[in-house]
């Protein structure tokens, strides 16, 4: 069926259409705008913790009691010990609580500050190998109160950072003087170590001096395992093996062993043309 040559399905939605867009035509609103919705208030900011609950929080990092040596107290917020040391390796710690973060400082018998900056989420460590006499130890925080710092020194409970700092003091004396650019390192161990040194390409000397063993083997590659010093066998006897070394691109693997119970190595790349 037509209705003036439109099927009538046709004029029924037409219709429709026009009735819909009627009514949302009639409804434009041209008042004011309407009142915000009200913003939700901002989170509380949490209380901050009282001097006496810093000081709480720093023994419980510490493992220590109020009235140790050290100790942050009504008189003194920051931490400070001055002792009389035996010649020895010690291990000096750290805490403060209240604030983002303190310095510890360190000062021997030269009177030269050693200054190590930490963060208040955990207790700083740091061994120390002291020669004897005088050693002033203090936490210093960026405020004042409340925030408080405590510190505490004890004998070196860990084995292995004395041998490491054995190792270091070997290393330095093997190798002197320093030289301009060098790049250097130690090694130790029972099997065969790896060692890497992020040298630029270039032409090298390398230098080495190993102990504890009557010979070892060392072999240099490149980062990327292009070879650049075959292995050569090295006599362990004190002194400085030296050999020419290029490097085409970017850093150096070494390759020491075969290790043993007491072997050791320090290391050095030194940039071609120094004396």
């Amino acid at each position: 069926m037509s209705l003036g040559g439109m099927p009538v399905r046709r004029i029924r939605m037409s219709m429709a259409a026009a009735v819909l867009a009627m009514p949302l035509a009639g409804c434009e609103y041209s008042g004011p705008d309407g009142p915000p919705a009200p913003s939700s208030p901002p989170p509380a900011t949490p209380s901050a913790a009282s001097f006496k609950d810093n000081i709480s929080e720093v023994t419980r990092l510490l493992g220590a009691s109020p009235a140790d040596p050290g100790m942050p107290s009504e008189a003194e917020p920051a931490g400070k010990l001055t002792l009389e040391l035996a010649p020895g390796d010690y291990l000096v710690t750290g805490a403060c609580a209240g604030v983002y973060g303190a310095k510890l400082t360190l000062v021997k018998a030269d009177g030269v500050p050693e200054v190590t900056s930490f963060e208040c989420t955990a207790k700083l460590d740091r061994f120390v190998r002291h020669d004897g006499g005088p050693l002033t130890i203090s936490a210093v925080p960026p405020t004042g109160r409340p925030a408080a710092t405590g510190v505490k020194v004890q004998a070196n409970p860990d084995r292995r950072a004395s041998e490491l700092e054995d190792l270091s003091d070997w290393a330095a004396q093997q190798l002197q003087p320093g030289l301009p650019g060098e790049l250097r390192g130690t090694g130790s161990g029972n099997t065969t170590t790896t060692a890497s040194l992020s040298a630029p390409p270039g032409q090298y000397e390398l230098h080495l001096v190993c102990a504890g063993l009557p010979v070892a083997e060392l072999s240099v590659s490149t980062w990327k395992g292009a070879e650049v010093l075959a292995p050569v066998q090295v006599p362990c006897g004190g002194s400085v093996f030296k050999a020419p070394v290029v490097l085409p691109t970017e850093g150096a693997d070494l390759t020491m062993g075969p290790g043993g119970l007491d072997s050791r190595f320090a290391y050095r790349l030194v940039p071609a043309g120094q004396p």
